[in-house]
């Protein structure tokens, strides 16, 4: 569902980009400006009306053993903690999805600006469709048509080849946007709901344990967190090699907001971990 709304939403902002607003921005060399506030309100809309419901619904999804395990327990979704998640998010999805789409079309525009072997009325064809997509995604696609052409297809199959590229672009996008938000909710839930239960004296003090999907897929950030064991308020952090040799420890989902810390996965977009919360002190009412 979150993907259809999302492709749906870079369809429509697509179409509303006339090829005269496009062509001047390849003649400029630069995106219109104005498209931002118009993108930044469609997705504060799309928030609203389906990203919020979807995290909630993860949220109450990720609580349901603790509720089944202490049936006396319950959760308030309507809890400081779990607002001022949603808050956060909110604003930071808004934000992160646009500057994105941004970069994208602004790496497009500038390098069509230098090709000469095409009109701008031909690269404004090419280039609307391509609204929504990331940078790699946008230079990609249009290294695809490009490619085409030098093999010498006409110039009318290839743009009808690379849009349903950038079709196929969308919906990558959409689906690895709908995982990975999903699993900051899930996360995020399971995180409060053990923080609502340790406040109500069900469970005691714990550790976090960070838990892989164990296997071929599992990428070398996460399988060096495998198994790793923080304290429930403390970030996790990972450490890898850089190109000098030197060992850089970064806290997972550094780049994100100061709210928005390193307690829960996801670890990176599309990321598939989870953490296991073992009580290592018993609480402070009996709940067998």
């Amino acid at each position: 569902g979150l993907v259809k709304f999302l492709v749906h939403t870079w369809r429509t902002q697509g179409n509303a980009i006339t090829y005269k607003e496009l062509r001047e921005a390849i003649l400029r060399g630069d995106i219109n400006y104005e498209w931002l506030e118009d993108w930044m309100q469609d997705y504060s809309l799309f928030v609203a009306e389906h990203m919020q419901p979807a995290w909630e619904k993860a949220i109450k999804v990720a609580v349901e053993e603790l509720e089944r395990k202490y049936p006396t327990f319950f959760f308030d979704p309507m809890a400081d903690g779990v607002r001022s998640w949603v808050e956060s998010r909110s604003a930071a999805f808004v934000t992160n999805v646009t500057q994105t789409q941004i970069e994208g079309l602004r790496a497009v525009v500038q390098r069509a600006a230098a090709l000469e072997d095409m009109t701008v009325s031909e690269l404004a064809r090419v280039i609307r469709p391509m609204v929504g997509l990331t940078h790699q995604q946008s230079i990609a696609n249009l290294n695809y048509y490009q490619t085409l052409i030098n093999s010498g297809m006409s110039k009318q199959k290839a743009l009808d080849k690379s849009i349903r590229y950038g079709a196929r672009q969308h919906r990558y996008r959409g689906f690895n946007t709908a995982r990975t938000e999903l699993a900051f909710a899930y996360n995020q839930g399971a995180h409060e709901g053990t923080k609502q239960a340790q406040a109500a004296g069900y469970i005691g003090e714990v550790v976090k344990i960070w838990c892989t999907a164990d296997d071929e897929r599992v990428c070398s950030i996460c399988g060096s967190l495998d198994g790793k064991q923080v304290a429930m308020d403390e970030d996790f952090y990972y450490e890898f090699t850089d190109r000098d040799g030197d060992t850089i420890k970064r806290r997972i989902n550094h780049k994100l907001t100061d709210a928005e810390t390193g307690k829960v996965p996801p670890a990176h977009p599309s990321c598939r971990c989870a953490v296991k919360y073992k009580e290592i002190s018993p609480p402070r009412i009996n709940t067998q």
